[in-house]
């Protein structure tokens, strides 16, 4: 009777005439009543052990079996997944690209000594990319015999340090050092040092090297030292310009002496800067009122009519012609006074004086007098009975009748 043989999936193999030896896999399957059997079976444990280990893959592999491969330049141990054995905790190390590959294959590429790996239709570099390219490299540098390693990362072009990273604060003088470049790299501050900067010995406060002259004297900030962002220490604008590609005119850029203190920013057009007081000729804004800040009762739209009063500083009105009138909601203040006072909605700007937007009732025509209405944050045109206290503005625009809102000058 034939052995039927099953696979672990439950999908029948092969069968196995009775007195037979089946050939169809890597291995010697016996049948029934097999003379010299004996010998299969042991060879197949030798085949099993050794995961068939040959120069030449096995002739007829099934999913899953391993194979030992004794190629000196391939991957050891594979696996076989149904088209071709795989590399199984290895890599392929080998110069030219592999073929057969899925995506996620690794390859060590021997002739440029890079780490790579498959994407589906070509293989990208992992890394290191050494010599030849651009490169971060961790490094160990002192800034005395005594001291500890400080971890640092340098940051090359081929084999030449353009730059150095460092977070050591306070920043040190490299004591020993196999390949910074005294004169290139003085001192490492804390951030990013580019090649050729100087500064000064954070021990000894002396310029690291005198012959070069004054970099940087910002302490350990972060910065790109011995780059533009140190304009924040230059001592004068005198020959910082900017020049349009199309104008002749220099455009001249104004720099401080410090970026704290009460060091006057000051340009050739009039405008100085100091102790938190502008003074300048002439100014312009695009928009057209002067307001402040004030607390209110409620969450106020703009163009609303206010007055001093309710249970903050300002709110709404229900008397004609009010003489508690403030002034109107803002939206867009050309001047803004007491602006750290609060938000819009818990203290809006007030126009005080300049155009706005208003809320009004009534027929209006463009130069009346308006005050506010007995309908609460709109107003109406001032009558006989009004006090000129009472007037909040002049109408710059007009309607016939109902709600609406207009232009109106504050004064």
């Amino acid at each position: 009777m034939p052995y039927l043989i099953y696979k672990t999936d439950g999908k029948v193999l092969t069968t196995v005439d009775d007195s037979n030896v089946d050939i169809s896999t890597s291995l010697n399957l016996v049948g029934k009543n097999y003379a010299g059997y004996g010998l299969a079976i042991n060879e197949n444990f030798v085949y099993l052990l050794e995961n068939f280990a040959n120069t030449s893959q096995p002739a007829k592999p099934i999913i899953g079996q391993t194979w030992f491969d004794t190629n000196p330049t391939q991957s050891k141990l594979k696996v076989y997944d149904g088209s071709s054995f795989k590399g199984l905790a290895t890599i392929r190390i080998q110069s030219s690209v592999p073929v057969y590959s899925v995506v996620g294959d690794l390859w060590w590429d021997t002739q440029n000594q890079l780490l790579k790996t498959f994407d589906g239709s070509t293989y990208q570099i992992i890394g290191p990319s050494l010599s030849t390219k651009a490169n971060w490299l961790p490094n160990d540098e002192y800034s005395n015999v005594s001291s500890p390693a400080i971890t640092i990362l340098k940051g090359t072009i081929g084999n030449k340090i353009i730059a150095v990273m460092s977070e050591t604060d306070p920043s040190f003088v490299p004591y020993q050092s196999t390949d910074l470049d005294p004169a290139r790299f003085p001192v490492i501050m804390r951030g990013i040092t580019l090649a050729g900067a100087n500064s000064i010995d954070p021990n000894t406060g002396q310029l690291v090297n005198p012959d070069v002259p004054l970099g940087s004297t910002r302490g350990s900030d972060y910065y790109f030292w011995g780059t533009a962002a140190e304009s924040l220490s230059a001592l004068t604008a005198a020959s910082v310009t900017v020049q349009s590609t199309t104008v002749t005119t220099p455009y001249y850029v104004p720099l401080a002496s410090t970026s704290t203190g009460d060091s006057s920013l000051v340009t050739d057009s009039g405008i100085t800067y100091a102790s938190g007081v502008l003074n300048t000729i002439a100014s312009s804004a695009r928009f057209a009122d002067l307001a402040e800040r004030y607390e209110a009762d409620d969450v106020y739209e703009v163009g609303t009519v206010l007055v001093i009063g309710g249970t903050a500083e300002v709110t709404t009105t229900y008397i004609p012609g009010d003489v508690k009138v403030i002034g109107i909601v803002s939206k867009n203040p050309a001047y803004r006074m007491n602006s750290e006072a609060g938000t819009d909605e818990t203290h809006p700007y007030i126009a005080l004086k300049g155009r706005v937007p208003c809320m009004v009732v009534g027929r209006i025509q463009r130069g009346d007098l308006l005050v506010t209405s007995s309908t609460p944050g709109y107003a109406q045109v001032m009558t006989d009975g009004h006090s000129p206290n009472a007037v909040i503005g002049k109408a710059l625009g007009s309607q016939d009748q109902g709600f609406g809102v207009i232009e109106v000058l504050v004064i």
